[in-house]
C-alpha cells in the first residue's frame, strides 16, 4: 500500500552533516518518490535548503544528549509521541544514495501492521536505523526510557543498538518488521564482496533501492570529484558502484533546482 502523500524525515545535527547533503537527499526523493512528498528535515539550526524542504528545529535536543554517546542518538527523538510531521512517516539518513524506484519498497513498508519497519544488520544482531518506516508514538518507550537514564549494554553507543535492545528488553520486538532483503543494502560489504565475487555484487547493487553509507568510506570519498575520491579509488574495487551511485546522488544543474 503506497500512502498518498509521503512524508520523509531526516536528522541533521552537529557537524557531520552539511545543507549539501540535505539538498542531495531532496533531489533524489525527487527522482525516485512515486508519489508526492515532503521533506522533512530536524535540525538543531536553520538549514540553507530547498524552499520545498521544511526545517523543524525542536527545543528538546538536549534532552538525548550523553558524554558517551554518539550523536546518531538524537535519532531517538523520531520516537516521541509529538513534535512530528504525520501519523506514520519514513526515516532516511542523508548518508545514503536512493538508486532506484521507491514503490515496491513504500508498498512493502506502509503496508506491513507494524509500528516499525526497519533494516535489519548487516554484521550482528540487531538493526540499521538508516531507513525506519515509524508509526508515531507507538514506541514512544524507546525515547521515554532514553530520557529516562535506561543504559544497555552496547558495542557502538548509538541509538540502533538501543532501539534493538530497549524493544527486546520489553517483549516488543514482535511489533517491528524489516525490510526485504536487498532492497537497502550496505556499501561496505558489498565492495567487500566485490573482492571476491564481483558478479555477484553487481548483481546485489543491480537490485538496490537504497545503498547506505556507514563509517568509511563517505559518500563523498567513493562520489566526490576527482582529487576527493582518489584516495578510495586507488583501493581494489575502490571504483564500484561509482558510475551508477554517482547519477543519483549528483545535484542537478541550478536551473533544474530552482524548479522545484
Amino acid at each position: 500500500m503506497l500512502p498518498d502523500h509521503l512524508h520523509a524525515v531526516c536528522v541533521a545535527t552537529g557537524d557531520a552533516f552539511d545543507d549539501i547533503d540535505i539538498r542531495r537527499l531532496y533531489n533524489m526523493l525527487r527522482r525516485h518518490c512515486p508519489v508526492p512528498f515532503t521533506l522533512h528535515c530536524m535540525s538543531d539550526r536553520a538549514r540553507d535548503v530547498p524552499a520545498a524542504v521544511q526545517v523543524h528545529q525542536p527545543r528538546d535536543w538536549h534532552e538525548l544528549e550523553r558524554p558517551d554517546m554518539r550523536q546518531t542518538t538524537k535519532k531517538l527523538r523520531l520516537f516521541a509521541r509529538d513534535g512530528l510531521p504525520a501519523s506514520e512517516f519514513l526515516y532516511l539518513d542523508v548518508s545514503l544514495v536512493i538508486r532506484a524506484d521507491m514503490r515496491e519498497m513504500l508498498a512493502f513498508a506502509f503496508g506491513s501492521p507494524a509500528d516499525l519497519v526497519i533494516v535489519r544488520n548487516w554484521s550482528q544482531e540487531g538493526f540499521n536505523s538508516s531507513v525506519m518506516r515509524i508509526r508515531t508514538g507507538a514506541l514512544s518507550m524507546v525515547y521515554d526510557a532514553f530520557r529516562a537514564g535506561e543504559r544497555h549494554v552496547q558495542q557502538v553507543k548509538g541509538d540502533q543498538e538501543f532501539i534493538y535492545f530497549s524493544l527486546q528488553a520489553r517483549n516488543l520486538l514482535d511489533r517491528t518488521a524489516t525490510f526485504p532483503e536487498g532492497q537497502i543494502i550496505s556499501y561496505k560489504a558489498t565492495r567487500r564482496l566485490c573482492r571476491k565475487d564481483p558478479r555477484r555484487a553487481a548483481s546485489r547493487l543491480a537490485n538496490a533501492t537504497i545503498v547506505k553509507f556507514h563509517g568509511r568510506p563517505k559518500p563523498a570519498q567513493v562520489l566526490g570529484g576527482f582529487w576527493e575520491s582518489l584516495r578510495a579509488r586507488l583501493r581494489r574495487c575502490g571504483n564500484f558502484g561509482r558510475r551508477d551511485l554517482r547519477s543519483h546522488w549528483r545535484l542537478p544543474a541550478p536551473a533544474a533546482d530552482a524548479e522545484g
